[in-house]
């Protein structure tokens, strides 16, 4: 949801989220810090029609404040000095919408500190973001410029993981393509741990307690 904002498009003097169609109440909030910065995630359903959703955004708002993918539409557009963004994901036929919303500046600070909770950076990889749920003592990461294949960048975590106790769940590592990504379990701490790892030098990982 916090892709970077290239401005312009619609513009509002508050937040236009009451006057979706079918909004119904806020199902559930949490507290998230991005890139240091704190922010809260707004989780609502939203009892419509994907396409008349779709239609109204259309109405209400530029294209450029638009991004559709399948079955879930991005929103983003400035409120005051700030961006409000949605994710809407279309629930099937006969069930609601579900509306994820997010308030934050119109451009978060890069990341800094990398979490310890997390694995180490693959050599020359620079970290792009890194969020942390307080409430459930989960931490994502995401970096990008990592120096190597993503098969032999996973096989080095997933032997590194091994030799401090970590146990893969589907061993993907030791498939013939060497696999791009899995899970793992820690047992001290007792984490779940997900990585994956993109072509193009980026990769993500999320781990919590379980």
């Amino acid at each position: 949801m916090l892709w970077p904002w290239k401005g312009g498009g619609t513009a509002s003097g508050e937040s236009l989220a009451g006057q979706l169609p079918g909004i119904g109440r806020m199902l559930h909030a949490e507290k998230m810090r991005v890139n240091g910065v704190d922010l809260q995630l707004k989780i609502s359903a939203v009892n419509a029609d994907f396409p008349l959703l779709l239609s109204w955004l259309a109405k209400m708002f530029r294209s450029e404040n638009l991004q559709s993918a399948g079955g879930s539409v991005k929103v983003a557009y400035k409120v005051g000095r700030q961006v409000e963004r949605w994710l809407l994901v279309d629930g099937g036929p006969g069930k609601p919408v579900t509306l994820f919303l997010i308030v934050a500046p119109e451009k978060l600070p890069e990341a800094k500190e990398w979490p310890e909770e997390l694995p180490e950076l693959p050599a020359g990889a620079v970290p792009v973001q890194v969020v942390s749920f307080p409430g459930r003592k989960a931490v994502y990461g995401s970096f990008r410029n990592a120096g190597s294949e993503p098969s032999n960048l996973f096989r080095s975590l997933s032997a590194a993981l091994k030799l401090a106790g970590w146990k893969s769940l589907g061993n993907e590592a030791e498939q013939p393509d060497g696999g791009t990504g899995g899970i793992f379990l820690g047992q001290n701490p007792r984490r779940i741990l997900w990585a994956n790892y993109g072509s193009n030098g980026s990769g993500i990982y999320y781990s919590r307690p379980y």
